[in-house]
C-alpha cells in the first residue's frame, strides 16, 4: 500500500495537496517503544495499523442506514452488530487481517469500511493527526515497526505471560502453604499477598486484553483493555513526536526501570546473603520471574504517563480544531466523541488501577506499622540478632516498595484520576465562546453534559472499600499480634518463610 500523501488540517490554514513538493515521510520511531511493547508482551494482532480509521460519526451514520433498511428478517441482529463493530471495538478487530486481503482482491463484503474511499469524511482524516495537527497517513513500515511484531508474536507473548503467571501462582501456593493458618506468621502472610497482588496486576490486566481482542463482540463492557493494545498506543503516539524526539519523560521511564531492579537486588540480597537461609534453584527462579514483574509494573506505570500527556497534546489540537471550524457541529462533534471514546478508555484502566492499589496500600501501610511496632518491643521476640537485622531490613524493603507503587502512580497520572485532563479541556473550550453560533455552542454544552453524566464510579466504589479496608486494617492493628503467638512467652519468628 502506498503512502498517502500528508494534508494539512484545517487548523493549519493551508494543504500542500497537488504542491510541488513531496511529502516528507514519517521518521522511524524509537526502537525503545518497540522494545518495551515486546518486553510487555503486548502484540497480539499481525496488523497494527489498519489503513481506514472510523470516526465515530461514521460509525453511527453506517449503523443508522443499516439499521433502516433492514427488512425485519432473521439475523439481523447480529448483523447490526457487526456494522456497530468499528465503534465498540475500534482496536479489537481480530478478522482485520482478513478483510485487508479481501479487499485487495475486491472480495471484501459491500459496504465493509475498510472498502470505502480514503479522504471521504474530513474528521476521519482527524485519526491521522500528528502532534503539530497534520494528517500524516502512514503504514507499519515507515515508522520502524519491522521485526518486532513478527507472526507469532501474538502466540509466543500469550505463552511467555501464562509461563510467568504460572511460576507465581507455584510459589503462592508454596508460601501459602507455609504461612496459612499460623498465627505468628500472619503479618508475613499479608504482606506477601499484598506484593503478589499488586505484581500480579498488569499480567491480568494484559491477558484481559488479549481475550478481548479474541472476544471482541463479547466482551464490550472490557473498555478498559483497550489502552493496552498496540493499535490504541501507536495512535497514541502520533502526538508525541516520537521519531524526532524519542519518547516522552526519558527521567521517569529510567526511574520506573531502575527503581524495581534495584527493590529486586536488595530483595535477593536480604533472603540469600543477609538472611543466610537456605535456597536452591527455585528461589533463583522465582527471584528472576519477580525481577521481570517488578518491571512489568514499572512500565505499566509509564505506559499511563504516555498515554496522558498524549490526550494531553490531542486535546490541544482539539481546542485550535474547534475554534477553526466553530459553528459546523458535524465536524466539532464527530471529532469530539473519536477523542472522547478513547479518553474514556484509559481514564477505566486509571479507575481500575487506583481501584487495586489504594486497598493494597492501606493493607500493606497498617501491616508494616504493626510489624514496626511488634519487633520494637524486645520483650514479645524471641532473642535472635539475625531474625532481627532481616526483619529490619524487609521493613525498609516494604517501604521502599510502598512508596515506589504509590509515588510512581500519582506521577504518571497527574493524581488519583485522570479526569482532570478533560475537565481542564472543558474549561479552556469554555474561553473559545463567542457570540455568534449560539445554536453551536448550546449543542456542545449539551455533549460536554452528556460526557459528564456518564462518568465512571469508580471512584465511589474505590473510596467505599477504601474505607472497609482502612476499618479492617485498624482492627487488624488493635489486635495484640505478639499475644496470638505467645510460646513460652516469646514470639519466634521464621523470616526465611
Amino acid at each position: 500500500m502506498d503512502r498517502s500523501e500528508a494534508t494539512l488540517l484545517p487548523v493549519s490554514g493551508g494543504s500542500n495537496e497537488g504542491g510541488d513538493q513531496p511529502p516528507v515521510p514519517p521518521r522511524k520511531w524509537s526502537p525503545l517503544f518497540w522494545a518495551i511493547l515486546k518486553f510487555m508482551c503486548l502484540y497480539h494482532h499481525q496488523t497494527v495499523v489498519p489503513p481506514k480509521r472510523i470516526c465515530f460519526g461514521c460509525s453511527v451514520d453506517r449503523f443508522r442506514k443499516r439499521s433502516h433498511g433492514s427488512n425485519g428478517a432473521s439475523g439481523n441482529e447480529e448483523r447490526h452488530d457487526a456494522d456497530m463493530e468499528p465503534l465498540l471495538v475500534r482496536y479489537e478487530y481480530k478478522d482485520l487481517d482478513t478483510r485487508l486481503m479481501d479487499a485487495r482482491r475486491g472480495t471484501g463484503e459491500e459496504g465493509s469500511p475498510l472498502l470505502e474511499q480514503e479522504g471521504a469524511c474530513p474528521v476521519c482524516d482527524t485519526l491521522w493527526w500528528n502532534q503539530d495537527g497534520v494528517v500524516e497517513k502512514y503504514i507499519e513500515e515507515e515508522i520502524g515497526i519491522g521485526w518486532w511484531n513478527h507472526r507469532g508474536s501474538g502466540i509466543l507473548s500469550s505463552l511467555f505471560l501464562v509461563g510467568a503467571l504460572t511460576l507465581v501462582i507455584i510459589d503462592i501456593v508454596n508460601y501459602m502453604d507455609q504461612l496459612w493458618g499460623r498465627p505468628d506468621l500472619i503479618l508475613q502472610l499479608m504482606r506477601k499477598t499484598t506484593l503478589y497482588v499488586g505484581l500480579l496486576l498488569y499480567p491480568a490486566l494484559v491477558l484481559s486484553s488479549k481475550l478481548r481482542s479474541l472476544l471482541p463482540t463479547s466482551l464490550h463492557n472490557f473498555q478498559w483493555s483497550s489502552p493496552l493494545n498496540v493499535r490504541f498506543l501507536i495512535r497514541r503516539g502520533q502526538f508525541l513526536d516520537i521519531g524526532r524526539k524519542g519518547l516522552p519523560g526519558k527521567l521517569m521511564l529510567f526511574l520506573f526501570l531502575v527503581t524495581p531492579l534495584i527493590a529486586a537486588l536488595y530483595r535477593f540480597l536480604i533472603f540469600v546473603v543477609i538472611s543466610q537461609c537456605v535456597s536452591d534453584w527455585s528461589t533463583v527462579v522465582t527471584s528472576l520471574v519477580g525481577v521481570i514483574f517488578g518491571q512489568w509494573f514499572g512500565l505499566l506505570v509509564y505506559l499511563l504517563y504516555f498515554t496522558r500527556v498524549s490526550f494531553q497534546r490531542e486535546f490541544d489540537l482539539l481546542l485550535i480544531y474547534f475554534r477553526e471550524n466553530e459553528g459546523d457541529q458535524t465536524r466539532c462533534r464527530g471529532a469530539f466523541y473519536t477523542t472522547v471514546l478513547d479518553f474514556d478508555c484509559f481514564k477505566q484502566l486509571v479507575n481500575l488501577v487506583i481501584f487495586v492499589l489504594l486497598p493494597l496500600g492501606i493493607f500493606s501501610v497498617s501491616s508494616n506499622l504493626t510489624y514496626e511496632y511488634m519487633f520494637a518491643d524486645d520483650a514479645c521476640i524471641e532473642v535472635d540478632e539475625r531474625n532481627i537485622n532481616v526483619a529490619h531490613h524487609t521493613l525498609r524493603l516494604a517501604w521502599m516498595e510502598i512508596l515506589f507503587m504509590s509515588c510512581s502512580f500519582l506521577a504518571a497520572v497527574g493524581g488519583l484520576q485522570a479526569e482532570y485532563v478533560f475537565d481542564n479541556f472543558v474549561i479552556r473550550l469554555f474561553h473559545l465562546r463567542s457570540g455568534g453560533h449560539w445554536i453551536f455552542w448550546r449543542s456542545v454544552m449539551r455533549d460536554i453534559a452528556y460526557v459528564g453524566d456518564n462518568h465512571s464510579h469508580f471512584l465511589l466504589v474505590t473510596t467505599a472499600f477504601s474505607f472497609v479496608s482502612l476499618f479492617m486494617a485498624f482492627n487488624f492493628a488493635n489486635q495484640d499480634v505478639a499475644d496470638l503467638a505467645v510460646c513460652n512467652d516469646t514470639l519466634h519468628v521464621d523470616l526465611c518463610v
